[in-house]
């Protein structure tokens, strides 16, 4: 158990230096040295909020881990090819945005969208939940157990969600061959609906 915390965080540790490299742009020995210095900083903050846990399937995961069952691991080669792919709908979504904020009608047509997933672990359900509020035009509103709740701007803002193509994604991430992913799906138009 400890030694996947340790892992954890040296992995941590390098994402952060890496992003840090990367966006500080400034490879001389001040910038290195702030990088590592912040990017250890993080880590060991983080490191005294892991013992609280904010979720109950965390608990769930963290006995089983106890017990030697791990969770699903993240496929990492997958993630190279999921980030341009959401980097391209976000793109997509943005453009959908704009014309209909441009259009002088406005065709907006606000929804409420909530499903059921059968994602493997929490983290997946996160990353679902982060992707879709990254995505212009939609909103997670509430992650519950499986079930979501997603406020759509429009129609066309909803329809990668209910066609199962960002959670297929997501899915993914963690199983080669993901089957359908989301079911009771329910689209809510009104309040009297909610």
């Amino acid at each position: 158990m400890k030694q996947h915390f340790v892992l954890n965080s040296i992995i941590q540790f390098f994402l952060l230096l890496g992003v840090w490299l990367l966006l500080s742009g400034h490879y001389d020995v001040t910038h290195i040295s702030m990088g590592v210095f912040s990017s250890a900083l993080v880590v060991l903050i983080n490191l005294r909020l892991r013992k609280y846990y904010f979720f109950e399937e965390e608990i769930a995961e963290t006995r089983a881990m106890i017990k030697g069952i791990f969770p699903t691991p993240l496929r990492f080669i997958r993630v190279l090819f999921y980030i341009p792919w959401l980097i391209l709908q976000i793109i997509v979504a943005s453009l959908q945005v704009a014309v209909v904020v441009l259009n002088p009608k406005m065709p907006v047509d606000p929804a409420l969208i909530r499903f059921k997933t059968r994602l493997p672990n929490l983290a997946s359900k996160v990353i679902l939940a982060n992707s879709i509020t990254l995505t212009p035009g939609t909103i997670t509103i509430r992650l519950k157990d499986d079930e979501f709740l997603v406020h759509a701007l429009m129609d066309v803002s909803f329809t990668g969600i209910v066609e199962d193509a960002l959670p297929g994604e997501v899915a993914k991430l963690y199983e080669k061959k993901p089957e359908h992913i989301i079911k009771d799906i329910k689209i809510i138009k009104s309040r009297a609906e909610i």
